[in-house]
């Protein structure tokens, strides 16, 4: 099956588009716009919900959020020595998460 091209040259508009012409016989002046401050254009906010607050306290009076100096120095020696840089770890990471239901 052989497909005859009809249009082989560039490809372009089919018809040429002007400017709108302007009035030269409009000798209104023009009029400046008062600024608006920055502060009040780029101001963001944040609200946190009375549940947002009620899941921070409950947090803060389980501990979740504290962990003891001391195990926080073993893990990072691991991580920085390499020891969860393993297939079976990445493997058994992943499929907790998986688990989970975070993802």
């Amino acid at each position: 099956m052989y497909i005859y091209p009809k249009n082989t040259g560039p490809i372009g508009p089919d018809t040429t588009r002007t400017a709108p012409a302007t009035d030269a016989s409009d000798d209104r002046p023009i009029q400046r716009v008062a600024p608006t401050p920055a502060s009040a254009d780029r101001s963001d906010k944040v609200e946190i919900s009375d549940a947002g607050r009620a899941l921070a306290a409950r947090d803060d009076t389980a501990g979740a959020t504290s962990m003891d100096p001391a195990r926080a120095d073993r893990i990072r020696g691991r991580i920085l020595s390499g020891a969860y840089d393993t297939l079976e770890v990445v493997d058994a990471v992943s499929r907790r998460l998986l688990d989970s239901g975070d993802l």
